[in-house]
């Protein structure tokens, strides 16, 4: 994509998160390291919102690594797509996205321009 697109986010902190790490302490006396700290430090590196639009709907989704584990699991499962997007973009936005006739491939698009946009590997 050019330079100029204006929905293209900032990747560069992602791709290197060895470059925002501080060195490991170990939180407890049997030698368990704690990960809370470099967990932080990895949530602020990344990119804002990714802004979409389709069939005139404009929407942003969260970098997805900001997802929990069961949200993830939603959009990849296969058992409730529209829940996922209702749960991650709320609900009336759901509802306009309904209204301008998005189909489960049009939610099969998204998914995938978002995983790529953000550089998550299946």
């Amino acid at each position: 994509m050019p330079a100029t697109d204006p929905i293209a986010p900032q990747t560069s902190t992602v791709y290197a998160p060895a470059t925002v790490c501080r060195p490991l302490t170990a939180a407890a006396d049997d030698g368990t390291v704690s990960l809370d700290a470099r967990a932080r430090q990895y949530a602020r590196s990344l990119p804002g919102p990714f802004r979409y639009e389709l069939k005139g709907v404009t929407f942003a989704l969260p970098s997805p690594y900001t997802l929990s584990l069961t949200q993830w699991r939603r959009f990849h499962d296969g058992s409730d797509a529209l829940a996922a997007f209702q749960a991650v973009l709320g609900e009336p936005k759901a509802r306009e996205m309904t209204a301008a006739g998005f189909t489960l491939g049009d939610l099969a698009v998204i998914v995938a321009e978002w995983e790529h946009r953000s550089g998550v590997r299946r």
